[in-house]
């Protein structure tokens, strides 16, 4: 015991200030009699052992309710008659034995162990007195006098020669005692390693000597001998203890037999007093009695119900408690007196008896709360256990709460539940050394819990936030997939595309103006169909798969409703205030806690299924209980400020083991802490706590190095991982100087990770850390640079101050690095600091703009290609990204033209015509303001572009220069030639050679495919020389470039040229004749030669020249063209041109033109006989050819043939034919006569 203690100080606000003013004693746990509780229950029991009837006395009553200290009292009244016994345990259970057997046994080994050895002699229970070195010695003498007298009388006696014969008589008897001594020595040892042995056998050569043990000491079976016993020690009473600890009745049914056995034996009917039995047991064991009996009843039920098979069930009635009861008492008369003790101690008064078993102790009142005694007093009715408690925690409390270093924040009432807890779960509490106990497991689970549910929270803030960021964007999403929807209809044009469009959406009609609207998004979000109506078209739909891939930002519905700021607001309020109460949360706290995940288990189902008792259930859920259990059940060693350090010290520090949440509470607990951590802490895992490596960034950034350090080594660890998710999510962190140290150590991750780890709150957030990053990176080859950070940095550079601010010259070249690797294409480069631009545009890594080409240039004026090529930098970008450029210029209005001078515009066409393609250099000539004078000095492949765009001179010698490269080409006749306009006018034409003017002169007069006649006329009487060129050298063709020639007095007006041409046919000559003015003085049957019947039939061809060709027939057709016959004789009867007799025969013949021959048989009808005019008919063929079939033929008179009523008249008049009209019907008849 120790002597009262100082007050512990004022700040430790325990109950160690309340300290007894006397040394503490511990109360005894044996029995205590209090004659006010005690002594009507003696009386009664003395009252009952008067009558010799009662020799089974029961004294009944629940644990704790006194019995003992009833029959201490007793026994102390009749100590010399009284045997007590009372057993704990049972022996070990063999082959199955019986319980009941068991406990008899126990029961004659207490017994026999009563008695002295030796007491009892006629029972094979008996025990031989222990053997002694006296009583060894006497037995050796004995038997030593005995076997030597027995030897010396059977003879045996010393040899006559024996060492002492001669000696005198005081000398053999000396060395007769002297044998004698050596005999009983020997005997004496024998007999003392003998023992309680006896011999069994002895074998010497053909004999056997043995040594058997005694008999044993147990004879459960062997009742008559256990009458012996009492008959030896004669007791009155006999008390039994705890034999219904084993709920076993049928021990009392034995015990009543034995009773009845040794009263009845002849020695104890002739006392006065009869043996009586005393029992102390238990209420409920009442119960019990007879419950064999009762089974066996029902067994016969059961048998009897078996044997009623077929008969219809009846009903089991429920069986009577009462009547019940009636048996059991009926089934335990055996019992001649019951006495009954009426308990003093319950749940309802207990809190009061531990009161003042406390105040026994000499504590103060109240020590212990109010509430606490409460509880415990709900679980505990036994005042052995009551004073066990006291006890205990006096010892605890002297040891652990008044001593000089205890457990911070430790109170009696913390140290009370765990001496509760101590005393009702003793394995486990001596566990909790090993940290495998229930509460340890319990502790687990809170960390486990108080984890997952701050996870959980970050996670739903987090996912509130982002859903906010996307809320807060989405009419910007509209606008782009409006955008998208639009381009895709243009895509795809109909020939209906004028007509109205409209969109169907959640029941809803949008205008084809109106999709770029969030309303309309919202409604295909939420029903994942679109439908398109169309006028003429009809409608078509998109459903739900196309809608995935062809909008995926439509997924989330959630993400097109209005944003929220407050819900938010207040949403991140709930979970920050959620968290820190988490962090701080004790067992019952976390049990308190009610905005739990459904899915998840409360923590109070754990406090549940993890203890073992609802009482230990109540210590953790009252509070009484903490998570400091450990520290508060042992000895507190080391200089803590508080049980928080100390608390995570031995939870997190010595195990190494990572508790990220645990929340500091007590003044400058981490500097406290790190003064008792090992050296490497800080590179372990139990350094990853937030208020840890909070407290080291602030004040000790060298130690926080070295957490760093050991984050970035183990960066795959599950611990590392979780402990960044969580620090990044903890509102008030210093996750700036976090990541700045994470970025110098550097930490490869750090750039993807921030900048695409979902860990991170907030698109904010995000920002801001990678910005820190990114102002404290290292060289780029330290770094992961992945999608995430190239995302990042594409959209949101122009927020970060790395890049928009001036930066020290080593950190801009580590920012352009990071820039270069992530592949960043700046759009806008006046985001950028100067420095950085500067860089940016040396390294090519902008967007080319009108704007960007500006700051690049350093200009006001246009990027034109004049100033963008003064700057090398600028313009290697330009040439490299020329698409680019040209997108950029053209799109702005104010440029009209990108090229201001020709110089230029011939360097740049000069040394990038094999770099670029023709399209490029054909964008870049058309944008430009200016003409090449002298085609000669661009490469010649870029000649078409600048002819066809004119963006060329129009000299002669451009033109001569072109032509003999690219010939008279498509380009070259639409420089030539514009469309809708007149050909130009040919510069400096004599400035160039006769001899090249003519050749050009052909080139055009050849040039029919791209240059109509009348174009190549013009351009060719532009460059032909004085003297002319040669026509030989001019191909025919189909035009007519003959007569444009001869009107613009091009060509002689002669037969060669018109022999020249007339190869060209028709097409090419057709327009000539009329154009010559010479040509009938030269017209001959070679110029017209393949086209006669043309030259003839064409209204064109004056008649002159038709007459010359016609009279001389037979020259111009020569062989019987039909065609040329034809129009000869058409063009002779139009004329009235009277022909030659064989010209009309072959115009019949050949021709076979009716018209023109009736009109030639006219016009020769005075030189003509009837016999040839009626061969000339019969050439004609039919019907004409019946005249000559003889008389008696009959055809009908052809109609609407010129001539032919005349004709057919005169051989009507000469006989040979008659004409008569058809009687029936219109027409005639001719009828031959000949």
């Amino acid at each position: 015991m120790r002597d009262v203690r100082p007050e512990a100080a004022a700040e430790d606000a325990t109950s160690r200030e309340e300290v007894p003013e006397k040394k503490i004693k511990l109360r005894t746990l044996a029995p205590e009699y209090n004659g006010d509780h005690h002594s009507l229950y003696v009386r009664h029991l003395e009252q009952a052992v008067e009558d010799k009837k009662n020799r089974n006395i029961a004294l009944t009553g629940r644990y704790g309710a006194g019995k003992s200290s009833v029959l201490d009292a007793f026994e102390k009244k009749h100590e010399a008659e009284t045997v007590r016994i009372s057993i704990n345990t049972l022996g070990p259970d063999e082959d199955d034995e019986d319980l009941t057997n068991r406990i008899q046994k126990e029961l004659v080994k207490q017994l026999v162990y009563r008695l002295k050895p030796g007491q009892v002699r006629r029972s094979r229970f008996a025990r031989p007195k222990p053997i002694t070195k006296l009583m060894a010695l006497w037995q050796a003498l004995i038997v030593s006098a005995v076997a030597l007298s027995l030897l010396w009388l059977l003879g045996v006696r010393p040899s006559a020669d024996w060492p002492g014969a001669q000696a005198n008589i005081f000398v053999q008897v000396g060395l007769g005692l002297l044998f004698f001594a050596l005999v009983v020595l020997v005997v004496w040892a024998v007999r003392w390693l003998i023992g309680d042995k006896f011999v069994s056998e002895v074998s010497t050569a053909g004999t056997k000597i043995a040594l058997s043990d005694g008999p044993t000491t147990y004879f459960d079976s062997f009742l008559d001998e256990i009458v012996a016993f009492f008959d030896a020690v004669e007791p009155q009473f006999v008390i039994f203890e705890d034999l219904d600890r084993f709920d076993d009745p049928q021990i009392f049914d034995s015990l009543r037999e034995l009773n009845t056995l040794v009263n009845a034996s002849a020695r104890w009917k002739s006392k006065e007093q009869p043996l009586r039995f005393i029992y102390a047991i238990k209420d409920s064991l009442f119960e019990q009695l007879g419950s064999d009996a009762a089974l066996k009843d029902e067994a016969r039920d059961e048998q009897s119900s078996e044997a009623s098979v077929g008969r219809p069930a009846v009903a089991v009635p429920k069986p009577d408690l009462a009547a019940e009861a009636v048996r059991r008492a009926n089934r335990t008369k055996f019992f001649e007196m019951v006495i009954p003790m009426v308990p003093f101690l319950s749940h309802r008064n207990a809190r009061d008896h531990l009161s003042e078993a406390l105040q026994a102790l000499g504590f103060p009142k109240d020590y212990v709360s109010r509430p606490l005694l409460d509880l415990v007093a709900r679980h505990t009715t036994d005042m052995r256990l009551m004073i066990n408690i006291c006890n205990e925690f006096a010892v605890f409390v002297e040891r652990l709460l008044w001593s000089e270093n205890p457990a911070p924040g430790m109170t009696a009432d913390h140290l009370f539940a765990l001496v509760v807890y101590k005393n009702f779960h003793m394995a486990d509490f001596e566990n909790i050394a090993q940290r495998t106990s229930t509460l340890d497991d319990l502790e687990q689970h809170h960390r486990k819990e108080v984890r997952a549910l701050i996870d959980g929270l970050q996670k739903q803030r987090r996912t509130a936030s982002q859903l906010e960021a996307h809320r807060a964007k989405r009419t910007a999403v509209a606008a782009a997939l409006g955008q998208r929807l639009q381009d895709m209809k243009a895509a795809f044009p109909n020939p209906y595309s004028g007509y109205p469009i409209s969109f169907v959406a959640g029941g809803t009609t949008f205008a084809f103006d109106a999709i770029q609207g969030v309303n309309f998004w919202a409604q295909v979000s939420s029903s994942r169909a679109i439908t398109v109506n169309h006028t003429h078209a009809g409608s078509a739909s998109i459903g739900s798969d196309q809608i995935d891939r062809l909008f995926p930002e439509l997924n989330t519905e959630a993400h097109w409703r209005a944003p929220d700021a407050d819900k938010l607001a207040l949403l991140s309020k709930q979970c920050d205030e959620d968290i820190a109460t988490l962090r701080g949360a004790d067992f019952v706290e976390l049990a308190r806690y009610g905005r739990v995940p459904a899915d998840r288990k409360p923590f109070a189902q754990w406090i549940h299924d993890d203890l073992e008792s609802e009482l230990a259930r109540d210590l953790v859920r009252k509070g009484f209980i903490t998570r400091n259990f450990a520290e508060y059940s042992a000895i507190f060693y080391g200089s803590f400020v508080g049980v928080d350090v100390a608390y995570f010290y031995n939870h997190s520090v010595q195990p190494n083991e990572m508790y990220l949440d645990y929340k500091f509470t007590s003044e400058n607990a981490v500097g406290n802490l790190l003064e008792q951590v090992p050296s490497d802490f800080t590179s372990t895992v139990s350094a990853l706590n937030i208020d840890v490596v909070d407290h080291l960034l602030v004040h000790q950034p060298d130690l926080a190095k070295e957490v760093v350090t050991y984050i970035a080594s183990q960066d795959t660890n599950e611990d590392v991982l979780s402990f960044l998710e969580s620090y990044f999510n903890t509102p008030d962190a210093q996750h700036e100087a976090f990541v700045r140290l994470l970025a110098e150590h550097p930490w490869h991750s750090v750039l993807e990770y921030v900048a695409g780890h979902h860990a991170i709150p907030s698109d904010e957030a995000r920002l801001r850390l990678f910005d820190s990053a990114l102002q404290h990176a290292q060289a780029v080859d330290s770094y992961e640079i992945g999608k995430a950070t190239a995302g990042l940095l594409d959209a949101h550079h122009p927020q970060m101050t790395a890049i928009t601010a001036d930066q020290t010259p080593i950190r801009t070249a580590r920012v352009l690095e990071i820039l270069e690797a992530a592949e960043l294409v700046v759009p806008d480069l006046s985001h950028l600091s100067k420095p950085l631009r500067e860089r940016v545009v040396a390294k090519h890594m902008y967007e080319i703009s009108v704007a960007n080409l500006k700051l690049a240039l350093g200009i006001e004026a246009a990027p034109v290609l004049d100033e963008v090529k003064k700057n090398e930098q600028v313009w290697d970008h330009c040439r490299s990204r020329i698409d680019e450029y040209l997108k950029a210029v053209r799109a702005d209005e104010s440029i009209e033209s990108f090229v201001q001078s020709e110089p230029v515009l011939v360097d740049v066409l000069g040394k990038q015509y094999e770099s670029w393609t023709a399209d490029q250099l054909g964008a870049v000539i058309e944008g430009s303001a200016v003409k090449v004078v002298d085609l000669r000095k661009v490469p010649e492949s870029i000649w078409p572009a600048l002819v066809r765009s004119h963006h060329a001179v129009t000299s002669a010698a451009n033109i001569v220069a072109y032509s003999k490269v690219h010939g008279i080409d498509e380009e070259l006749a639409g420089f030539l030639s514009p469309e809708g306009a007149e050909p130009v006018e040919l510069l400096d034409v004599d400035e160039v050679e006769d001899d090249m003017r003519a050749e050009l002169a052909i080139k055009l007069l050849n040039a029919s495919d791209q240059l109509t006649a009348k174009d190549r006329v013009t351009l060719a009487a532009q460059v032909s020389p004085s003297d002319g060129f040669d026509l030989s050298s001019v191909t025919p063709g189909s035009d007519q470039l003959l007569a444009r020639g001869l009107e613009a007095d091009l060509f002689e007006d002669d037969l060669p040229t018109f022999s020249h041409f007339a190869p060209g046919g028709w097409n090419a000559m057709s327009e000539a004749f009329g154009a010559s003015q010479k040509v009938g003085g030269f017209l001959s049957p070679t110029i017209v030669q393949g086209f006669v019947a043309e030259f003839i039939a064409s209204p064109n061809i004056p008649k002159r020249l038709k007459h010359i060709a016609v009279t001389r027939l037979q020259q111009y057709v020569p062989n019987d063209d039909a065609r040329a016959l034809r129009a000869a004789g058409e063009f002779a009867r139009a004329e009235s041109l009277k022909l030659p007799l064989e010209e009309v025969r072959r115009l019949a013949r050949v021709a076979n033109v009716a018209g023109a021959v009736m009109r030639q048989l006219v016009l020769s009808k005075e030189e003509l006989s009837t016999s040839d005019a009626v061969e000339i008919l019969v050439a004609l063929g039919a019907p004409y050819s019946k005249i000559a079939d003889g008389p008696g033929v009959k055809f009908d008179y052809p109609n609407n043939v010129p001539s032919l009523d005349t004709v057919f008249r005169r051989l009507e008049a000469d006989g040979r034919i008659t004409i008569t009209k058809k009687l029936l019907g219109h027409g005639r008849t001719v009828e031959v006569l000949v």
